[in-house]
């Protein structure tokens, strides 16, 4: 089967690589510049007509509409239910995992983007709009932090797709004014997922792609 993924050097699209890179498959890489708007290019918006990434197209093999799937919770979901990776069968296990998922999609993404807006992006910065942001990343790490004070992984004690969800954010921890360091179990997962050789290839695609 021929995948196809359209994405840039952004913590949703590297979930979405570190994914394809974890289940062991192959894939044709589209780079879409964020930064020069191609995410609105009439062919991204045939594919997409929210004209955000990441999207990953499948062909299939029987001749019939190829797949198109975005949202990087969604494609995360897609494959590894389809692939079997990195989602527990045992239905405790799965649901502590998706309990995870949920967090790193809900609140560590959304949370860090909107610091990232108040602290570095918007043309105005009002210091209770910048706090406020700031003190939501704060419980979200204090959170993590002590989930990962009691387990290996956010999952439980396997790695899953919880920790393929959160990582590429906590890479940017920056963003939000945070040093991972200041955690000290979460600087310790941190660590061991970013040490894991898919995660590496995951989060160096797109090749050459920069977001500032």
């Amino acid at each position: 089967m021929q995948r196809t993924f359209y994405g840039w050097a952004t913590p949703n699209s590297n979930r979405v690589t570190v994914m394809l890179e974890e289940c062991g498959l192959d894939y044709a890489v589209r780079g879409v510049n964020i930064r020069k708007r191609e995410q609105f290019a009439p062919e991204i918006l045939a594919l997409n007509p929210y004209g955000k990434v990441p999207i990953l197209v499948e062909d299939s093999e029987d001749g019939s509409a190829p797949l198109v799937l975005f949202e990087s919770g969604a494609i995360l979901l897609h494959l590894a239910e389809t692939q079997g990776c990195l989602l527990p069968r045992e239905v405790r296990a799965r649901a502590e995992v998706m309990a995870w998922l949920m967090v790193a999609l809900t609140s560590l993404g959304p949370y860090t983007g909107q610091a990232h807006h108040w602290t570095e992006l918007a043309p105005e910065k009002p210091e209770a709009a910048r706090a406020h942001s700031l003190a939501l990343v704060d419980r979200v790490y204090r959170l993590l932090d002590e989930r990962l004070a009691t387990t290996a992984f956010l999952g439980g004690e396997t790695y899953s797709v919880a920790d393929v969800s959160a990582f590429p954010w906590v890479a940017r921890a920056g963003w939000a004014e945070r040093r991972i360091a200041d955690t000290p179990h979460l600087a310790r997962w941190f660590a061991e997922v970013g040490a894991r050789p898919a995660v590496q290839r995951g989060m160096a695609q797109p090749e050459g792609a920069v977001l500032a």
